[in-house]
């Protein structure tokens, strides 16, 4: 073969091969790292209270079938497992460590091995130490165990104090929520002085401003924010409890952004932490509204994603189910009603000290009538009970009697069991309310359902079918492009 030839052969070989690498480079399956990080975890959102909150507003507005949330959108959808350590059903503390450090650990636990030998470190950390900005947002208090999970390390999820330090350690750019449990160690067996005091030695800003001029981010390391107006366990209120003066999630998530947006990028966690309460409460009408103020802060997350596509991912998922909610329940079967829900004006917490107040104001003791026209009036259930079925006024009467009748100390205890610590008034309401709406409940406590995972933007196909929650912080790392192994 002639030299000539080989000089022709070369430059053809070298095109081919730019040619090959530059369809890699631009394959639509590949997509670039994502730069915009937004990880949203809706604490006890199982299937079932994401299909009540559709189906309620389509109810609501008197159309077929489920409404649209903006996530349920998303051109990808999983299901990931929740299973603990060394428990089937999980609890926050261990679903919130797997879903930041991508291991299981043992229940209670935050930011540890399950036998707290090893320290574990979560996308949050990394992302830090690769150059993003970092945020932790939630409804609820910024030391309770899923926002904990991402910045600190502790044995015991109820240790708020210590862990309102490692907040301060960790030193991310911003969070925000509705305050801390134990700032001052009051309640610690080991208190190691002010988390506020701390965190302001540190550069820290403590505000609870939603609005903050550009001379205040700059000259400070941290921007913690808090609700003006907090609500039971330092969280932001209810949505279903709120007017116009007060914060929601959204808000939050705006002003997040506002803090953390830069050139570099940023990961930012926001938790819809009160669905998981509501739950607990089997409260439906409640969960509807947390679940409809959580997909607000997620459409804050869109408008920014809107802008940027090409460098945003958006991510969200829950740490369990709670409840074992269900869509149909025994006693109406095929029926359901779950327009109902809307006549209920009043968290169960909130209802509870509404009913209360409404005692004190008739010594304690107002006539089961009275009692029956309070709550079925328009601003507290708005169900007529006098015209509904005759089993569901001898459960009234049964709760009005342990409302409001001296107890012996074993039907104290018998009425805890069957009504919890709240007003046996509130809480059968509720529970008639839900149930005339279809709605089921299996427990007070969390299940092990699958939880829905939904994703949008860059590196959204990592989320697509069935996973372990582990899986999660490991594929966001993978389209962040960050070098995550969970330890130090």
């Amino acid at each position: 073969m002639s030299m000539a030839h080989h000089r022709h052969r070369f430059p053809i070989l070298i095109i081919l091969v730019l040619l090959v690498n530059f369809a890699s480079c631009t394959s639509p399956n590949r997509l670039p790292e994502a730069k915009y990080v937004f990880y949203f975890i809706g604490d006890g959102m199982g299937v079932q209270q994401v299909a009540l909150a559709q189906a309620y507003l389509a109810a609501k507005n008197q159309q077929p079938g489920n409404a649209k949330l903006s996530f349920t959108q998303f051109p990808v959808t999983g299901l990931a497992e929740t299973f603990a350590q060394n428990r089937y059903i999980t609890g926050s503390a261990a679903a919130g460590t797997a879903l930041s450090t991508g291991y299981k650990t043992s229940i209670n636990t935050i930011g540890l091995n399950y036998n707290h030998t090893d320290t574990l470190y979560s996308i949050a950390h990394y992302a830090k130490r690769a150059g993003f900005n970092v945020g932790i947002a939630t409804s609820v208090s910024i030391d309770h165990a899923t926002p904990a999970a991402f910045y600190a390390h502790q044995p015991s999820r109820n240790m708020y104090h210590q862990i309102g330090h490692d907040l301060v350690k960790a030193g991310y750019r911003f969070y925000g929520s509705g305050g801390f449990k134990d700032p001052e160690g009051e309640s610690s067996k080991n208190p190691m002085g002010s988390v506020i005091d701390k965190g302001e030695e540190f550069g820290f800003l403590f505000t609870s401003n939603l609005s903050l001029h550009d001379s205040l981010l700059n000259n400070h390391s941290s921007i913690v924010f808090s609700g003006s107006k907090s609500a039971k366990g330092s969280s932001i209120k209810y949505s279903i409890d709120t007017d116009s003066t007060d914060v929601t999630l959204a808000d939050i998530t705006r002003l997040g952004i506002d803090v953390l947006m830069n050139p570099e990028g940023f990961f930012f966690m926001i938790e819809g932490g009160k669905i998981d309460w509501a739950c607990h409460d089997n409260d439906a009408a409640t969960t509807v509204h947390e679940i409809i103020a959580f997909d607000d802060a997620i459409e804050v997350a869109l408008e920014f994603y809107r802008k940027y596509p090409n460098e945003t991912l958006i991510v969200v998922t829950a740490d369990h189910e709670t409840g074992g909610m269900s869509i149909g329940n025994r006693e109406y079967q095929y029926e359901s009603n779950v327009a109902l829900l809307a006549k209920q004006k009043h968290s169960l917490e909130e209802l509870n000290t509404v009913f209360r107040a409404f005692k004190e104001s008739h010594a304690g003791k107002p006539s089961f009538d009275k009692a029956i026209a309070f709550l079925s009036s328009d601003q507290v259930v708005g169900l007529s009970f006098q015209d509904i079925d005759k089993r569901y006024l001898d459960e009234l009467k049964l709760a009005y009697n342990a409302s409001v009748a001296l107890q012996t100390p074993e039907q104290i205890k018998a009425n805890k069991e069957k009504y919890g610590s709240k007003d046996p008034m509130a809480v059968t309401s509720v529970r008639i309310l839900n149930h005339m709406a279809g709605i089921g409940w299996t427990s007070f406590s969390h299940t092990a359902s699958h939880v829905p995972v939904y994703a949008n933007g860059s590196g959204q196909n990592l989320f697509s079918g069935q996973m372990d929650n582990t899986d999660i912080p490991k594929s966001i790392a993978k389209a962040m492009g960050l070098r995550f192994t969970g330890s130090k």
